[in-house]
């Protein structure tokens, strides 16, 4: 009985060890843990249901649960030990395979990570940094922002350890770099383990030299005074001014600088300033007209009829290298060509007009219908009419009577000695010697007073000869693109001559505003008066383009370059550290492709600005150093895209006698319109009807 005992205590033990075996089994499959074949696909599912199936999913592992458990013990009783050795056999096997597909589903999933990391890590490439320009050119004195960029404008701050090869030429702290002296320096920035340099060549101040006219338009006998300006006025460098003329026999120049127009012609007066520097005036001289007619005065034509109208013009001379246009009051009439032909096209009368240059005359061309009875009457009223005119006169006209008695006897006395040849050409005449007497020269002569008479009445009544001259025929209205550019802007408040950069005030306002104002008030006004003209801005509110000075205005340059703009004009006021100057400048380039536009264009503005009473200092330009390149950016850059760009300096911001003139908002308007008409003067701009 101890070993039947024994043995079912045994039996009993292995059925709880094998009973808690399969419900350690059944409770991993459950739970993801291993996953059991015999269990089907039904069961595997139940493990990968969403939290809102867990209750459903924990009645389904119950039920099944209880229902192994059944299983497990009947078998168990049968073959305890077979069972025990396959449900580890099948454990094994179900480890196995689930490690193959875990690590399957590794394999299968590294390249999309790789993939996304790659992608995550493209954008974090640390961001490069460069000079704007690798060579700068400064004057002595000058300071300037390094021009040190980032090529990720988003990147945060870092540190940048700065360095000056040679101190004494140039140094820089905190990217501000200070010319000292001439000559040549690297200049080095270390920051993010990059190390870029810079070279900065140092030259000696160039001076600022201007004159008031560039260009003079005058007549023989006009005389004009040209004057210099030099800036800084307090220079120590030599200045001495002399003055010569390229053609003295068209213009003459006296020590003063007084140019005087000798006879038609063209001549060049330069200044040189010191030994260094030099102005010039292109001086065109006139001939004066004297007088300028229609040769043949007015005209009478027909329908279909071409007549070229010649012009006297005294002296020849002036009328050289002027426009002359043609114009007819009444195309519709007759039309007329640039060359001076005249077309008649139906009946009326025209005013043909020619313009030279601001000269003009005209004449009245009367287009008539041809009579129907004018080739017709010619060869048959002489013979028909003159025998019988005469006695059909003679009982009416008492005084025709005594002519013609008194006529008649002196041709018979006459036609006894005339030759038998003078008779027989009309012998069929019965008054032969009537027909070529009296009749003719009394009624040909009467016949044309009257048609003669019947023009010049009618001439008044529909186009006299003073009809007003029409206004001059205007070609197609140019196309023309400018870019207005309102100075500084952002971080760039505005600077001083000499004096670094500084924030001037007037009346509480900053340069910046004032340029912004002047400049969206010149592109309205240009817009609305004027055809043809497209006004991009740089800016319409306050901002910047860079934190860096330097690739600021290159960019404000590039705007011009990218849409193809005729020109550039930035719009400024003056300031000097003297606070003493007063009067208007224009900045210009002094390279070739675009000096004469810079020039001519400059001239036209302080034209309208000399008229609202502003001081003319003139036209200036101001080389780099030795460089042969333009001083100030906005010459030298829209240079380097072949675009005259030009710098209005409208008047001295910080003199207190010129603040009437931007004192005001009237006063601002002032200003952009004479601005404005200059710049359309130089265009030929239409202005809008």
């Amino acid at each position: 009985m101890d070993r039947k005992r024994i043995a079912m205590l045994a039996g009993v033990g292995v059925a709880a060890a094998m009973v808690l075996a399969l419900i350690v089994t059944v409770v991993l499959h459950f739970t993801g843990a291993i996953t059991l074949p015999f269990l089907g696909a039904e069961e595997t599912k139940v493990a990968f249901l969403t939290s809102e199936d867990s209750t459903e999913a924990s009645e389904v592992a119950t039920t099944k649960t209880e229902t192994e458990e059944n299983s497990s013990t009947e078998v168990t009783q049968v073959e305890p030990t077979e069972t025990e050795v396959t449900t580890e056999e099948e454990t094994e096997s179900s480890t196995e395979e689930e490690t193959t597909e875990e690590s399957t589903e590794e394999e299968t999933s590294e390249p999309e990570t790789e993939e996304e990391t790659e992608q995550e890590t493209e954008p974090k490439e640390p961001p490069t940094y460069r000079f704007v320009e690798p060579i700068l050119h400064l004057e002595a004195g000058e300071e300037q922002m390094s021009g040190l960029v980032c090529s990720d404008p988003t990147a945060p701050p870092i540190p940048v350890y700065w360095s000056s090869a040679n101190p004494e030429i140039a140094d820089i702290i905190d990217g501000m770099i200070y010319a000292k002296s001439e000559g040549v320096t690297i200049l080095t920035a270390k920051l993010a383990g990059q190390e870029i340099a810079c070279q900065v060549q140092v030259h000696e101040p160039t001076l600022l030299v201007y004159i008031n006219y560039s260009y003079l338009n005058l007549l023989p006998g006009e005389k004009k005074q040209l004057a210099v300006g030099v800036e800084p006025a307090d220079t120590k460098q030599n200045i001495a001014l002399s003055w010569q003329s390229s053609n003295p026999k068209v213009a003459a120049v006296d020590g003063n600088g007084v140019v005087t127009a000798k006879k038609a012609g063209a001549a060049r007066i330069v200044g040189h300033v010191g030994k260094k520097y030099e102005v010039y005036c292109d001086v065109v001289v006139e001939a004066k007209l004297e007088s300028m007619t229609f040769v043949d005065g007015n005209v009478t034509m027909q329908p279909g009829q071409t007549r070229f109208l010649p012009v006297s013009v005294v002296p020849v001379e002036a009328a050289s290298g002027k426009a002359i246009i043609w114009q007819s009051s009444k195309p519709e009439v007759a039309t007329v060509d640039q060359g001076g032909n005249v077309y008649a096209l139906s009946p009326g009368n025209a005013t043909i007009s020619v313009f030279v240059g601001d000269d003009y005359t005209a004449c009245v061309v009367m287009v008539k219908e041809p009579e129907t009875q004018a080739p017709t009457q010619p060869p048959t009223q002489p013979p028909t009419e003159a025998p019988t005119q005469p006695p059909t006169q003679a009982p009416t006209e008492p005084p025709t009577e005594e002519s013609f008695p008194a006529e008649t006897g002196n041709a018979e006395e006459s036609s006894a000695d005339v030759p038998t040849e003078e008779t027989t050409l009309e012998p069929e005449t019965e008054p032969p010697t009537q027909a070529p007497t009296s009749p003719p020269e009394e009624t040909l002569p009467s016949e044309t007073q009257v048609e003669t008479s019947e023009v010049i009445e009618t001439v008044p009544e529909t186009e006299p000869e003073t009809d007003p001259i029409p206004d001059v025929p205007l070609p197609p209205a140019p196309k023309v693109t400018l870019v207005f550019d309102a100075g500084h802007g952002g971080a760039w408040p505005g600077s001083s001559s000499g004096a670094g950069n500084y924030l001037r005030r007037a009346n509480g306002q900053l340069e910046k505003d004032l340029t912004l104002v002047v400049a969206l008030m010149a592109k309205t006004y240009i817009e609305d008066h004027y055809e043809g003209v497209t006004i991009v801005m740089t800016r319409t509110t306050d901002m910047h383009f860079s934190k860096d000075q330097v690739e600021d205005l290159k960019l404000r340059c590039a705007i011009a370059g990218q849409v193809g703009a005729n020109a550039m004009i930035s719009f400024h006021f003056n300031a000097v550290n003297t606070h003493t100057a007063s009067g208007a400048v224009v900045l210009c380039s002094q390279k070739p492709t675009v000096a004469a536009t810079c020039a001519g264009l400059g001239n036209c503005v302080l034209d309208e600005l000399e008229k609202l009473g502003i001081g003319r200092r003139g036209v200036a330009t101001k080389l780099l150093g030795d460089t042969g390149l333009d001083y100030y950016a906005i010459n030298r850059h829209c240079a380097a895209y072949d675009i005259p760009g030009i710098i209005i300096e409208n008047c001295f911001y910080d003199n207190p006698a010129e603040v009437p003139f931007f004192d005001s908002e009237e006063a601002l308007m002032h200003l952009a319109i004479a601005d404005v008409k200059g710049i359309a003067k130089y265009y030929g701009l239409r202005e809008k009807k």
